[in-house]
């Protein structure tokens, strides 16, 4: 049976900045019980990035609907905010921004990925065009790739519609080899360097950039374990 990885990209906080340590911690708790009870199944939270969580997991073809479908109901049980949750809907013509949803083939046999994501402050006209240029260096160089970016509203099974409007999208790029790693991130870190308004942040970083602008978090997700790659980038780089 193939298996995916799959991530979802949320704004759940009570300000539109930072998240709540608090909040996180508890999801994570829950996540952990799904993946006890699911055979298959991991599930945590890899990037956070502003005011934006991803949930990522590496799960069987045939349970990817009950497992957004759990990740849902943990969603709105810890919600401070709503404004992504009530963008869902059940008809693609009633969907507004919400959830930023991506999904790939996982490539090796523990589902090894990076994990890109993006959040903003003001800068809503610009994040698609970084997200879509991660997303072409990885399906340049042969990678299975996912992006939340769309052109219709997405389906997302277990969890309804949602609509095309983002200011957080997510990047998913799987590969067979732990070996590829360092090169991949390489290219995407120094490819983003490119681009105005955009800074690469650790993990857990609130939005405290000078507006308007886009932060991005950077995560590798292993087996089910998560790295954040900003020390490691910057210390491979001698920043």
């Amino acid at each position: 049976m193939e298996k995916y990885i799959t991530s979802i990209s949320i704004d759940i906080s009570y300000d539109d900045v930072k998240t709540n340590p608090i909040v996180n911690s508890k999801i994570e708790r829950e996540l952990q019980n799904i993946n006890n009870k699911n055979k298959g199944v991991k599930s945590t939270i890899s990037n956070i990035t502003g005011d934006d969580i991803v949930i990522t997991s590496f799960v069987p073809e045939n349970l990817i609907k009950e497992t957004n479908k759990n990740i849902l109901k943990i969603l709105k049980k810890y919600a401070e905010g709503f404004d992504d949750l009530n963008g869902l809907s059940d008809s693609p013509n009633s969907a507004g921004e919400s959830i930023s949803y991506a999904t790939a083939k996982v490539g090796s046999d523990y589902g090894d990925a990076l994990i890109i994501s993006f959040d903003t402050y003001g800068g809503e006209d610009i994040v698609n065009e970084m997200a879509l240029f991660v997303k072409d260096i990885g399906e340049k160089y042969g990678f299975d790739v996912g992006c939340s970016i769309y052109d219709k509203p997405k389906n997302i099974e277990g969890i309804g519609y949602s609509g095309v409007s983002t200011d957080d999208p997510v990047v998913i790029i799987t590969f067979k080899e732990l070996k590829e790693l360092p090169k991949l991130a390489g290219m995407i870190f120094g490819g983003l360097l490119g681009f105005d308004n955009l800074y690469f942040v650790k993990r857990g970083t609130a939005t405290n950039i000078l507006p308007p602008g886009v932060i991005y978090t950077m995560s590798a997700f292993l087996n089910g374990n998560v790295i954040d790659l900003y020390d490691g980038i910057k210390r491979r780089y001698n920043l």
